[in-house]
Parts: C-alpha cells; structure tokens; sequence
C-alpha cells in the first residue's frame, strides 16, 4: 500500500511577528547605545537604577503571584539552570 499524502496546508513555525521582531533588533531600532546585553552591563549602564527597580518589581510581583515555592535541595542534586 503506498503512502499517502497530506493536502493540509503548512504553516510556518515560527511566526510574522516574530520575524519582524528580530529584523527590528538587527537593524538596532529601538536600541540605544546604552542597552545591556547582560547583568554586568546592566548594573555599569547609567540606567542602571532604573533596572535594578524593573528587576525588583517582577521579583515582587513573582513572590505575590506565588510563582514558586523554594524547598531544600536534596543532598547531591544539581538545580536546573534557567536565564
């Protein structure tokens, strides 16, 4: 029996806006000089304040969103990393 076929039309995986999204970030719009690409960058950059408040407004808002539930790590296992 031979195989068959699908007539489904395909959609992309990853999507329009997101490709505009990165063609936007190639071309710089929207950046300024002064945007960090990392925490050390963050905290030398001269908005460095205003980052600190941003982080400690989402954190705020995690801990009162019960994001997460901190427990003791078992002897010999590795957290998971995250970004």
């Amino acid at each position: 029996m031979p195989l068959r076929r699908s007539f489904r039309e395909r959609r992309s995986a990853i999507s329009n806006d997101y490709i505009i999204f990165l063609q936007e970030h190639e071309d710089g719009v929207g950046l300024t000089e002064d945007y960090p690409i990392n925490f050390c960058q963050t905290m030398c950059s001269s908005n460095s304040q205003k980052w600190i408040d941003s982080m400690k407004d989402e954190m705020k808002s995690m801990n009162e969103n019960e994001f997460w539930d901190l427990v003791e790590l078992h002897e010999g296992v590795k957290p998971i990393g995250c970004k």
